[in-house]
């Protein structure tokens, strides 16, 4: 139940609970006004620089594939949204004020440390699932757990009692124990908090319930049920970060279950922690924030077990050498198969109850599961729903022990994906007819998977082949820059975005001067460097978002997003400086390489592609006539007049 509000209001008047800095509240009011304006939102941001870079640096993470790069705040802005942004400094400001305490028994560091592998984990599966914006699920991992972290600052010496006495207790049991000593909880206080922030009610809901999500009454598939399960996988992921490595092999099939709810297979889920992990430890050198190394997640799912290989000198009295995992709570039944089955040369793993068989089937992989309906924890059904939700569990052939042969029953077991059954007392002989079958179609399986990785193979490379023709088919062999048709497809583009944004780009076109001399009195060999050269320093000069390419002969073109024909000028003229300046050095030959360009832009009165490129050449030609070694603007263009 939600804190009181009087509870809360006294909370509040101490001053104590961690809040927002004052510039982050200046901004959370301002991206609550619809008509402020960007420009007014990024005066107040740059106030506090830290935040600032916080914010562009998430904007380059959260859009990495667009095609530049965010540098400026008004940039960051107008690409996340003011909401997203009103999320991000709320989460920011409370980690870079709230790093330290005297709560003794309050890890700061790795509080902050597992946040943000939660918030990193929650944008990422976000992306996947497409249950909230990646941007915002982003924050609601990072605050996920801040009612801890306002527990260990409004009462640090007694909140520090509770946390020693509750050191390995479940969130559940913590929580108890917090609402004895505070009258809340941290998930409560956490809810509340983010309540008074002005946070989306679905997040501050999912939030105070992503400890213990079955308990809440999300209807599986809708958007609320994913939002929790999501919030609950991300944060056990910020746990497994956080984690020392004996602890992460044991928390694999928890994140296993967590993620079936969600409809991630294992290997998707592996996938996942990996990149999480990659952009955990990047970010933490951005924010100060304490990481380490953590292994492949496929190495903390590999087996643990002994890797027993099938003794084959034993007599095969049955089915042909397999790897099997029995799980069953009754000791002289479990006893009973485990003989039969290592007799038979077969490989065995053993659980007595359902959780610790899922853990095992993880770790071990099994060919084939014996299981028992009835099992501790998890019972039959439930792990072989459980199972099937995992690429590799979907591989395993699933018999089920029951003293239950009703059709109903059978039924129901068949539906959760069971392949087969055995009534229980079993019968030896009956047993060994079970598994022949199960053998039989474990080897038709295998084969069918290596034809698949053979086929995945051949795609990979296939893909791998056109990946390199298509960029041969891009590329100016000579000197590694766009081609002409390269060249022509990105102005294309970028005369689409500048007329959907109303937002010009500028366009130069580069000629060599007298490069037909060099090549008269120093041969095409040398002509071929001096092209290189002049390559090479048109990419070094150009902005990380330009598109420089060779249009043909020792004409090159320079594509400039978001430039207006000013400023096209000016970095044109930066451009011929840093050519006139330097000396080409091929042997013994010595050459002072000059370009002339000339530069226009996209604007009403250009009204195709083609009259860009004509008033660039038009410029060109006038700089050349001019006395070459100059940039010209085009003087049609309305920025001109």
């Amino acid at each position: 139940m939600p804190v009181s509000q009087k509870l809360f209001d006294e909370m509040k008047v101490g001053g104590k609970l961690p809040s927002p800095s004052g510039v982050a509240l200046r901004l959370i009011e301002l991206t609550r006004n619809e008509d402020v304006s960007i420009d007014e939102i990024a005066k107040a941001m740059q106030a506090d620089p830290a935040l600032s870079g916080r914010v562009i640096r998430f904007a380059n993470m959260a859009f990495s594939g667009s095609r530049r790069p965010v540098v400026s705040v008004a940039d960051a802005i107008q690409r996340t949204g003011t909401n997203v942004v009103r999320q991000l400094v709320l989460g920011f400001s409370v980690l870079g004020h709230n790093r330290a305490g005297i709560c003794r028994n309050f890890d700061y560091s790795r509080f902050w440390s597992r946040s943000l592998a939660t918030a990193i984990a929650a944008n990422a599966l976000c992306l996947r699932m497409r249950a909230t914006a990646p941007e915002e699920a982003f924050t609601c991992g990072l605050l996920a757990d801040v009612g801890s972290l306002a527990l260990a600052t409004l009462y640090p010496k007694e909140y520090s009692v509770v946390l020693e006495a509750q050191r390995d207790a479940a969130p559940r049991v913590r929580a108890e124990s917090e609402r004895r000593e505070f009258r809340t909880d941290h998930s409560e206080l956490g809810a509340a908090m983010l309540e008074d922030w002005k946070l989306p009610r679905q997040f501050v809901e999912a939030i105070q319930r992503h400890e213990d999500p079955d308990t809440a009454k999300a209807t599986p598939g809708s958007r609320d049920y994913l939002l929790l399960h999501m919030l609950s996988l991300a944060a056990a992921i910020g746990t497994y970060s956080v984690s020392s490595e004996p602890a992460r092999k044991a928390m694999v099939p928890d994140l296993v279950l967590a993620a079936a709810k969600i409809g991630l297979d294992a290997d998707v889920l592996g996938v996942s922690v990996d990149h999480v992990v990659a952009e955990w430890r990047e970010w933490g050198k951005i924010l100060d924030v304490k990481t380490q190394d953590v292994a492949a997640f496929e190495q903390h799912a590999a087996k643990t077990t002994e890797d027993i290989e099938p003794d084959r000198t034993r007599p095969q009295q049955g089915a042909g050498p397999m790897s099997i995992l029995i799980a069953d709570h009754d000791a002289a039944i479990r006893v009973e198969l485990e003989q039969t089955l290592r007799q038979q040369g077969h490989k065995v793993a053993v659980a007595v109850n359902g959780r610790e068989a899922l853990k095992l089937a993880v770790e071990v992989k099994p060919q084939l599961v014996i299981s028992d309906w009835v099992l501790p924890e998890l019972d039959g059904l439930m792990l072989c729903r459980a199972l099937r939700e995992t690429e590799e569990g979907r591989r395993m052939y699933f018999i089920l022990l029951t003293d239950m042969a009703h059709d109903d029953e059978l039924v129901e077991g068949f539906e959760a994906g069971v392949d087969d059954y055995v009534t229980k007392p079993f019968n030896p002989h009956v047993l060994n007819a079970r598994l022949r079958a199960a053998e039989r179609v474990i080897r038709m399986q295998e084969e069918t998977q290596r034809d698949s990785q053979n086929l995945r193979k051949f795609a990979t490379e296939l893909a791998v082949a056109n990946r390199r023709l298509q960029q041969a088919a891009l590329t100016d062999p000579l000197t590694g820059l766009s081609n002409r048709r390269h060249l022509m497809e990105r102005i294309e583009q970028e005369w689409a975005i500048a007329s959907r944004n109303q937002r010009p780009f500028a366009l130069m076109m580069v000629d060599i001067d007298a490069f037909k001399q060099v090549n008269d009195n120093h041969g095409h060999e040398v002509g071929d460097q001096v092209l290189n050269k002049v390559a090479a320093l048109l990419r070094q000069g150009a902005r990380v978002e330009d598109v420089v390419g060779r249009l043909g002969g020792d004409e090159f073109v320079v594509v400039c997003p978001e430039a207006n024909l000013a400023i096209g000028v000016r970095l044109a003229e930066q451009l011929r400086q840093n050519l006139a300046q330097q000396t080409i050095q091929m042997g013994s030959v010595s050459l002072q390489v000059t370009v002339s360009i000339g530069v226009s832009q996209q604007d009403a009165t250009a009204s195709t592609v083609d009259e860009v490129l004509r008033r660039a050449d038009a410029a060109l030609y006038r700089a050349k006539r001019a006395g070459r070694n100059r940039v010209s603007g085009d003087s049609g263009s309305q920025a001109a007049k």
